[in-house]
């Protein structure tokens, strides 16, 4: 057997040996399992040279005892199977011809069979051995051993179930332990012979099942054939066909979560992972001066606007829009249509991907879609080719249906109460399956990615992310239309917030840097609409975005009573940040303090509850004076202010005295 530890390969000798081991060690436990003794008759002791002569012919013309240099576990197995054969047939044919048709069938061929499923595990560990000890896998059929053993447990487990549900006890009879045996055999033997262990790397979800139904089913015929043919009626059909139907669900149920997970992602969604919070970088500010948008008398010129040859403004009206008027005057209200050149423009209504890669890039001064970006597999690429495709300043229109119009198109459909059971589905399965480990990959599998929910926030943010910017925006039925402006390249943050716990940096006690947890309140992809919610909105009286529809309705929630600010008790048992004190704030805001409240409040550990929290000043004079007022109690009696700062923050928050939003 090809065993290798470290660097040492057991010899042929060895190999026999071993081989030779295990052979009599299955010998013995089935003969004592027939007979209760091991005190061999006349007949075994002639039987016992005949067994280990056709054993060694077989082991050598099967030769599977060569090393063999390449990693497939199936190459490996081969051989073993072939040995196995030409041992059964080999006795076989010898015992008919010296007529020892006395011979206990339990014990030829249990004992044969259990030598080959011993064989099986021990090339099933000494192939694995290698891999484990160098932590990677280079084998194209890595995880063939893996299902083996797999299933080389569940038959066990599924025969021994349903034969204790219906006997009442886990003792085989002699019948049981030779059908339990014939099982094993037979699956062994079909499955290497279909090729069912080497997973194809396959797209298609069929041609990855189809071995493992196929030898499904040659198995159950097997077996049929088996009980009819030697009339073996006092067999359960339950614990046979029974044990066997679930065993092959729960084989069906593990290859095709296989399936989904290797498969490549039909989305270009991040991966979420809740054990590894993503870095959430601070916005970058928009230092563009307004006259950079060139807007005229309230509209929008694209760049390379003004003389044209046949303008866009006609064919919009009285053709592609023919049909939509309120889209065309919201266009026309916003964009000087009249400069746009028709030979610069690409009209569609697509989910296709492949109509805006075709194009040329830097080509186009206007891109509309009328398809709903809701059915994009990968939105991100999508836009990011748009972006490509379109000069600078040049103008992209779309739209998208927003999770709120969404659920009043299933009241315009069903009965009210029906139609939230429908919603409510409908928003688990489109909405909470995307965002989930596992289940995220599971959700692309089955729809790639086509009629997903998006908020208004994560639509609007998707665009920002990828290089663009509002010019306009309208609400036309159930559908949110924008117009957008190519403005910078796409961003290549790898870290878009998307999971439900994310950091960001913060300056810790000696200004060094820490990374303060937080759960996400606000949709996806938010962070990159800093500019655009206080372009429209402005700030409001506790210095934060004014009318903030980033925050999710669950978000506000956990703002009213701080619930998001719980993942921060990490960086206390980091000993990182304090349960009362001063804020963790970043570098660029720490910039704005006087000099004089910077040094002073640096020698602090940040805080999980500020002092503005206990004092109520919530704004950024307010926030200095707290910190100040707060650090110079403290420096006279530690213990006590923060017991007061503590008690008075509490207080605060669930009088509803202050809030975090």
């Amino acid at each position: 057997m090809p065993l290798r530890f470290k660097s040492v390969r057991l010899s042929f000798v060895s190999n026999l040996v071993l081989d030779l081991g295990l052979l009599a060690g299955a010998f013995l436990l089935i003969y004592h399992a027939k007979r209760r003794h091991l005190d061999f008759e006349p007949e075994m002791i002639k039987y016992i040279p005949l067994y280990l002569a056709t054993w060694l012919g077989a082991t050598l013309l099967s030769g599977k005892f060569k090393q063999k240099t390449g990693d497939d576990f199936l190459v490996k197995l081969k051989p073993f199977v072939v040995s196995i054969l030409l041992h059964i047939g080999s006795l076989s044919i010898l015992l008919y011809a010296l007529k020892w048709i006395d011979l206990s069938r339990f014990i030829v061929l249990g004992s044969i069979s259990l030598f080959f499923i011993f064989e099986l595990l021990l090339l099933a560990i000494s192939y694995s051995l290698p891999y484990l000890q160098r932590k990677e896998k280079t084998s194209p059929y890595q995880y063939a051993f893996l299902f083996f053993l797999f299933e080389f447990v569940l038959i066990a487990v599924t025969f021994l179930s349903f034969y204790f549900y219906k006997r009442d006890s886990l003792v085989l009879t002699d019948e049981y332990r030779a059908l339990f045996l014939v099982i094993y055999f037979a699956w062994i033997l079909i499955g290497v012979s279909v090729h069912k262990f080497r997973i194809p790397r396959s797209k298609r979800y069929l041609a990855v099942i189809w071995p493992f139904v196929k030898s499904f089913v040659i198995v159950l015929g097997l077996l049929s054939f088996f009980v009819f043919t030697f009339r073996v009626i006092e067999y359960s059909r339950l614990v046979l066909f029974g044990s066997m139907g679930i065993f092959f669900l729960f084989e069906m149920a593990v290859i095709t979560i296989y399936y989904v997970y290797k498969k490549p992602q039909s989305s270009d969604e991040p991966a979420v992972d809740i054990f590894h919070a993503a870095l959430l970088r601070e916005p970058i500010e928009d230092t563009a001066p307004p006259e950079d948008r060139k807007f005229v008398d309230g509209k929008y010129i694209p760049d390379g606007g003004g003389a044209t040859t046949v303008s866009i403004q006609g064919k919009l009206e009285n053709v592609y829009l023919r049909k939509f008027p309120l889209v065309y005057r919201f266009l026309d209200e916003n964009i000087d249509l009249s400069r746009i050149d028709y030979m610069s423009s690409e009209i569609l209504s697509s989910s296709n991907p492949y109509n805006a890669e075709v194009l040329p890039d830097d080509s186009l001064n206007f891109f509309m879609n009328l398809h709903e970006m809701n059915d994009l597999r990968r939105i991100n690429q999508y836009l990011i080719e748009v972006n490509k495709k379109l000069r600078d300043g040049g103008i992209f229109v779309g739209r998208f249906e927003p999770f709120t119009k969404r659920r009043q198109r299933f009241l315009n459909r069903y009965p009210y109460y029906l139609a939230n059971i429908v919603y409510m589905v409908d928003f688990v399965w489109r909405r909470v399956f995307p965002k989930l480990p596992v289940l995220q990959k599971f959700y692309f599998a089955v729809t790639r990615g086509e009629h997903r929910v998006l908020s208004k926030a994560e639509g609007l943010g998707r665009l920002y992310y990828c290089g663009f910017e509002i010019v306009a925006l309208r609400e036309i039925g159930n559908f949110v239309y924008f117009a957008a402006r190519k403005a910078k390249e796409p961003s290549t943050d790898p870290n878009p917030s998307y999971a439900p716990v994310f950091k960001m940096e913060r300056m810790g006690r000696h200004g060094q840097p820490i990374y303060v947890y937080k759960f996400r309140t606000m949709h996806p992809y938010s962070e990159y609409l800093q500019d655009y919610v206080l372009r429209i909105s402005g700030y409001s009286d506790i210095g934060k975005p004014a009318e903030d529809f980033r925050v999710t309705a669950w978000g506000k929630l956990m703002r009213r009573y701080w619930l998001d600010e719980l993942p921060q008790l990490i960086n206390v048992f980091r000993g990182e940040m304090r349960l009362v004190g001063v804020r963790p704030i970043s570098r660029r805001f720490l910039s704005e303090f006087p000099e004089d409240v910077r040094d002073l409040r640096m020698k602090y550990k940040p805080s999980c509850i500020p002092a503005y929290v206990s004092l109520l000043k919530q704004s950024k004079d307010g926030f200095i004076e707290a910190e100040t007022t707060y650090i110079l109690e403290k420096e006279k009696s530690p213990v006590w202010t923060d017991v007061k700062y503590l008690y008075l923050a509490v207080y605060n928050i669930f009088t509803n005295k202050i809030r975090s939003a």
